[in-house]
């Protein structure tokens, strides 16, 4: 057992210190630009969710289904196949940010969806009675009141996509996963090699899920300040 994490399988790990922390700094690009288009696209389907017009709400829907329902990792198989096909190439890189961001752009846009829902009623009517257009009542008056709901759970959707930046290790996207398979494959020192991500991976989470926990005690709190 010890043999695994033998001192110097560890000294072997920390000479490609310079790969690791260029990997590492590859899943924090991925994760923080998927992150940009994921909320985009959140709050984009989030808002239209709610639309009078059927055929938004049903754009909405099908997207979302499509999202929730088709495994990441074959959507980014996906993209990685089909693209070159059309003429399209595109790094792994960047394949990973748009996959990654489109799937949790579905989950992010329930999140939004939910929060607005939570909105009372009088509010929409409110905004309306005192001229305020659907634009300027979603974004001046109902989404800063949902964005106290909506922040623990896309705080908890961005821990999940960090995490899920891992799949692209499957089409070489050059993230700590991929180093993690790549080093170990090498040279069979598998123990420190997934220690290390491991560790890496909590690293980056560990502080969303946190930040998570510390909105939803505010909301609460809040909500308790703000019933009496």
């Amino acid at each position: 057992m010890l043999e695994i994490f033998a001192p110097y399988k560890w000294e072997a790990l920390f000479q490609r210190w310079p790969d690791l922390l260029t990997a590492s700094g590859v899943t924090v690009g991925i994760s923080v630009l998927a992150l940009v288009i994921a909320l985009v696209l959140g709050i984009l389907f989030g808002v239209l969710s709610v639309s009078r017009l059927s055929v938004l709400r049903g754009i909405t829907r099908v997207y979302v289904e499509v999202v929730q329902n088709v495994p990441l990792l074959l959507q980014v198989f996906v993209l990685y196949a089909i693209f070159p096909l059309v003429g399209l190439t595109l790094a792994a890189f960047w394949i990973g940010v748009l996959a990654i961001g489109i799937y949790h752009g579905g989950y992010m846009s329930e999140v939004v969806r939910s929060g607005i829902g939570s909105i009372h009623r009088g509010q929409f009517e409110a905004a309306k009675s005192q001229g305020f257009s659907p634009v300027q009542t979603m974004t001046l008056i109902i989404l800063p009141q949902a964005m106290r709901i909506i922040l623990p759970p896309l705080a908890v959707q961005a821990a999940n996509l960090v995490k899920n930046t891992s799949v692209l290790a499957l089409i070489a996207g050059g993230e700590l996963m991929y180093f993690s398979n790549s080093f170990a494959g090498a040279t069979s020192y598998y123990g420190p090699a997934y220690v290390m991500a491991a560790v890496l991976y909590f690293a980056i989470c560990f502080p969303l899920s946190r930040l998570a926990l510390y909105l939803e005690r505010r909301t609460r709190s809040h909500r308790h300040l703000s019933t009496g």
